[in-house]
C-alpha cells in the first residue's frame, strides 16, 4: 500500500478536494477511499478567523488519515495557517491547480503554475513548519506541459509526495487528460494520477502508471465508486450502477452527517440531492422539484418519498 510521509494507506484509491463537494459529511461517505482530501480551504481567509473557513477543517476520527489543502499566496498567512490545521490534518496539502477564475485571478492556484519558483518556495515553507507530511496538487503546466520540472521543484523542496491532473490549465476540465505526461514522471517520492479515473478499468491503468489514482468527477453523487473500484481492481468484477433508491438513501445519510456536524444548508443539500439523483429515469422532474423547495423538512420528506 502507498505511504505518504509517515502515513500509511488502506489502498491507492484517493478522493480529489473538489469546492462544495468534500465536506467532512460527504468525506464520511466516500469510506472505501484511502485518502480523502478536504475542501480548498482560504488560508487568507482561516488565518483571519473566518467563521465559514473554519468550517472547512471540521473532522473526526473516523475519517483519518484525512489531507487538508491550502491554497493562498503570501507567505506570513500560510505559516499561520499550517499552525491552525496542523493538529487536525494528517497531510498537508496545497492546490497549484485550481483553474477557478476567482482564485487565479488573484494569482493563487493553476496561475502558480507560471512561477515554478514560486512553488517550490511555498512548499519548502510549509515543510519548515511543520512536521506533518507536505503534498502539492498540480496540474501538467499553465498552457504548455512542463510537469517534470515541476515535479522536480517539488520533490526539492521536501514534499512527500505530488499528484497531478494530467492537463494543463488553458485545458480546464476539457479534451482527454494527457496520462502519457505522467508516464515522463521518475521521482522518489510517489506520484498520484488524476483525471478521467472513472471505474475500475481505468483506474487499473493509472495505477501501472502512478502510485496513486484520484478520483474526482465521478465521486460527484456517487461516494461508492471507490467500493466497486476496490471490487474490480480485486477480482475484476463489474457491478451494477447503484438505482433511485440506493441513491436517495445516500442522501439521508449525508443529511443525518450534515445534522452531525451542523453543516445543515438548504442550497447545500439541493445540490447534493441533484447530485445523487443525475442521469437516473425521471431525474430531470426531480431537479425540477427540488428548485421548487424552500424548505429543508419539505425537502427531506420529498426525497424519503422517492424510496
Amino acid at each position: 500500500m502507498m505511504k505518504i510521509g509517515n502515513v500509511k494507506l488502506k489502498n491507492n484509491l484517493i478522493l480529489a478536494p473538489m469546492a462544495s463537494v468534500t465536506n467532512l459529511p460527504y468525506r464520511l461517505l466516500c469510506k472505501d477511499a484511502g485518502l480523502r482530501y478536504s475542501e480548498m480551504i482560504n488560508l487568507n481567509a482561516l488565518s483571519r478567523g473566518n467563521k465559514a473557513t473554519e468550517k472547512l477543517c471540521l473532522t473526526c476520527k473516523e475519517e483519518k488519515p484525512v489531507s487538508f489543502q491550502l491554497f493562498g499566496l503570501r507567505t506570513e498567512p500560510i505559516k499561520k495557517a499550517v499552525s491552525m490545521i496542523e493538529s487536525k490534518a494528517d497531510i498537508i496539502d496545497f492546490n497549484f491547480g485550481c483553474p477557478a477564475h476567482q482564485v487565479v485571478g488573484v494569482g493563487s492556484g493553476a496561475a502558480l503554475l507560471k512561477r515554478p519558483e514560486k512553488v517550490g518556495k511555498i512548499i519548502s515553507t510549509i515543510v519548515g513548519c511543520t512536521s506533518k507530511p507536505v503534498t502539492a496538487k498540480i496540474r501538467l503546466g499553465y498552457d504548455k506541459n512542463n510537469v517534470v520540472k515541476l515535479c522536480k521543484i517539488i520533490e526539492d523542496a521536501g514534499a512527500s509526495a505530488v499528484a497531478v491532473h494530467a492537463r494543463t490549465y488553458k485545458q480546464g476540465f476539457s479534451g482527454k487528460a494527457n496520462w502519457s505526461a505522467l508516464k515522463e514522471l521518475d521521482l522518489g517520492i510517489p506520484v498520484i494520477g488524476n483525471g478521467d479515473v472513472t471505474d475500475g478499468r481505468k483506474a487499473k491503468k493509472m495505477l501501472e502508471i502512478c502510485d496513486g489514482a484520484m478520483i474526482g468527477r465521478a465521486a460527484i453523487g456517487d461516494p461508492m465508486v471507490f467500493s466497486r473500484i476496490l471490487k474490480y481492481l480485486e477480482n475484476g468484477s463489474v457491478e451494477k450502477m447503484p438505482g433511485l433508491s440506493e441513491k436517495v438513501g445516500w442522501f439521508l445519510d449525508y443529511y443525518k452527517l450534515a445534522l452531525k456536524y451542523d453543516l445543515v444548508n438548504l442550497h447545500t443539500l439541493k445540490q447534493r440531492a441533484q447530485e445523487f439523483t443525475k442521469n437516473l429515469r425521471d431525474s430531470r422532474i426531480i431537479r425540477k422539484e427540488l428548485n421548487k423547495i424552500k424548505d429543508v423538512d419539505f425537502m427531506i420528506k420529498y426525497m424519503e418519498s422517492l424510496r
